[in-house]
């Protein structure tokens, strides 16, 4: 395995080229990158070129294949790698011959490799990769983001593009919930797969995971479990405030310690998932908005009047307004996960929170669990005299580490 350089140029697409059932529990399907086209830097750049795939659907793997299309002057330059959700790695070249561009299937069914081959018609094929697809049948699902890694770490002369990558996978049905840590996130901002923090509410994303029709938890404390969907982190059963065969949010435990590891765990009609470890961080920090999780636009912030800040209802400066959140960490007098916050005493986030308006720093009056709101996180913030008029950007920090960008609140 090549040692991981200091930048990465990373490009994400989903697109589902075509879906066939071969049996009741057999079926193959093919998702592709179709991205703009991503770039190979010089070896001078210390860069590896990273295109991701996401692959929503849960199979047990018999067979995948490969089609890829790089645009490179000397083939020799590169490495190939492909990695699965699992971070298994097949290594499909690897220095190997001297001729321009690849373009072709990668197949362990085909009759030759490719470096043995080295072909130099564009769509020659398929070949077999240096090492076998076949690795990936030992996972336990094709479900979520693949990779396919290219590093030139020959020339400084020389780049190129990758242009194009599909994969093609067939195996059984899996009927067991299906997630991983890379489809974990923050419930607000969509944000930080991988990591979590204490207090923070988290979506498990995946396959299988609940009832077909959803359900959200009602007032009051959050339930442990919630229409038959029961998820465990570190073993104990965590809060679920809703449940969907697609979606399963969770509140982390307050006493979580940064610096270690988590263990989520979803069981629905007594199926289990896999188990997706978690970085545990200080704070991710998530804005809830007024549009779709996960995407930018304006936040769902309150004016000190009560009313929905919009631009029929803008904030006047040096006001107050309401935002909310989730991932800013620990607070003090310590919660208890899944809880109703009380109004007195209120807990404040232990850490530092900031705020920017405009890009123009703003006081925060107040960051704390919403007092009669589980798994929320309340922040004050005074509108600065000298901030703009109109529509501006929103930044919170927590423990120095920002929420996700493009969120707004408008400014009278």
């Amino acid at each position: 395995m090549p040692t991981l350089k200091s930048t990465f140029i990373a490009g994400s697409m989903i697109l589902v080229a075509s879906f066939t059932a071969l049996a009741q529990t057999t079926a193959t399907a093919t998702y592709a990158y179709n991205g703009l086209p991503l770039p190979i830097l010089t070896d001078s750049a210390d860069t590896i070129t990273v295109a991701s795939i996401t692959v929503p659907r849960a199979l047990k793997m018999t067979k995948v294949t490969a089609q890829i299309q790089i645009q490179y002057p000397n083939t020799g330059d590169l490495n190939v790698y492909l990695y699965s959700p699992q971070g298994t790695r097949t290594k499909l070249l690897e220095h190997n011959c001297s001729i321009a561009n690849v373009d072709t299937t990668f197949d362990d069914a085909a009759p030759q490799i490719w470096r043995d081959f080295c072909p130099t018609e564009a769509g020659r094929g398929p070949f077999r990769g240096n090492e076998p697809l076949s690795n990936f049948n030992n996972d336990n699902s094709s479900f979520g983001v693949w990779r396919l890694a290219i590093e030139n770490d020959v020339s400084n002369d020389r780049s190129g593009w990758i242009t194009s990558v599909s994969l093609t996978i067939t195996g059984t049905t899996q009927v067991s919930p299906i997630s991983s840590a890379q489809t974990i996130v923050n419930t607000a901002s969509g944000t930080g797969a991988g990591t979590a923090a204490p207090g923070e509410l988290i979506s498990i994303l995946g396959a299988g995971l609940g009832p077909t029709t959803a359900v959200a938890a009602p007032a009051g404390a959050l339930p442990t479990t919630l229409g038959g969907t029961t998820v465990t982190i570190n073993g104990t059963a965590a809060p679920i405030s809703y449940t969907s065969p697609f979606r399963v949010d969770v509140q982390v435990p307050f006493f979580a310690v940064p610096g270690t590891t988590i263990a989520v765990q979803v069981n629905y009609n007594n199926q289990t998932s896999p188990v997706a470890t978690l970085n545990v961080v200080t704070a991710v920090p998530g804005i809830y908005t007024a549009s779709t999780p996960g995407q930018p636009g304006p936040a769902k912030a309150i004016n000190q009047a009560g009313t929905l800040n919009s631009a029929v209802n803008p904030a006047p400066k040096g006001s107050v307004i309401s935002i909310y959140a989730s991932g800013l960490g620990v607070v003090n007098p310590p919660g208890t996960a899944g809880a109703v916050p009380p109004n007195n005493p209120l807990s404040t986030v232990s850490g530092d929170v900031g705020a920017f308006i405009g890009g123009v720093p703003a006081v925060v009056q107040f960051a704390g669990l919403a007092p009669g709101s589980p798994a929320l996180y309340q922040i004050n913030i005074m509108v600065p005299a000298s901030a703009a008029s109109g529509t501006q950007q929103l930044l919170l920090y927590s423990n120095g580490i920002a929420s996700q960008s493009g969120i707004t609140v408008v400014i009278q």
